[in-house]
């Protein structure tokens, strides 16, 4: 991940209660935890992913037409095959709702391609809030073929460095970066701007 700007809006998203989202009434709780959709369009191909990974089946996708309004506001939930990232979740913490998580792991017949997050998406599906893509902008999206369409670069708030090569491991033992994309240079930047700070501190 990569934090490019303040964040702290989401401290005050409106989300429910634990009694009430604990209760797992799904008629009385719809917004139990607040995460960014999974972008199922499978840029690179990966042949183990599910078939129905398709640009046409994302979420994303269906804002395409619309950038302006994707920079504020995430797809409904019920867009595309409905699955969400779990790279940044906003949550209440709830015992309740930590004990249906673990009660839906214990089942033997589960066989999740993404167990984290497909898990999520099963047990709490139609009662989560759907965030833009801004706040868990998964690196792929930036290309123009993925979702260019709605990439803002001076909206995006956080940067999520999924699949490989990671902008980390493309530095040779000397500091120098050996990538190429420009955003993995972003992270590139500000670690060698923490590391010239933490110098200054005496920080080794």
């Amino acid at each position: 991940m990569l934090p490019l700007q303040n964040m702290d809006e989401l401290m005050d998203l409106d989300l429910d209660l634990p009694a009430v989202s604990g209760s797992g009434d799904a008629v009385s709780s719809k917004r139990v935890f607040a995460a960014c959709h999974a972008c199922t369009c499978n840029p690179l191909r990966k042949p183990h992913y599910p078939s129905n990974w398709k640009p046409e089946n994302c979420a994303f996708t269906s804002q395409h037409a619309s950038p302006e309004v994707a920079q504020a506001t995430g797809a409904d939930i019920s867009t595309g095959l409905g699955k969400l990232n779990s790279g940044l979740l906003v949550i209440n913490p709830s015992k309740a709702i930590f004990d249906q998580i673990v009660t839906k792991m214990n089942e033997a017949v589960l066989d999740y391609q993404f167990p984290d997050q497909d898990l999520l998406a099963d047990v709490f599906k139609g009662r989560w809030v759907a965030l833009p893509y801004i706040y868990n902008a998964l690196k792929t999206m930036r290309e123009p073929a993925v979702h260019g369409a709605i990439w803002r670069d001076d909206k995006v708030k956080n940067v999520h460095y999924i699949l490989s090569p990671k902008p980390w491991d493309e530095l040779g033992p000397d500091g120098t970066w050996k990538g190429d994309k420009p955003i993995h240079k972003w992270w590139i930047d500000a670690y060698k701007s923490m590391r010239a700070e933490e110098k200054t501190l005496g920080v080794s």
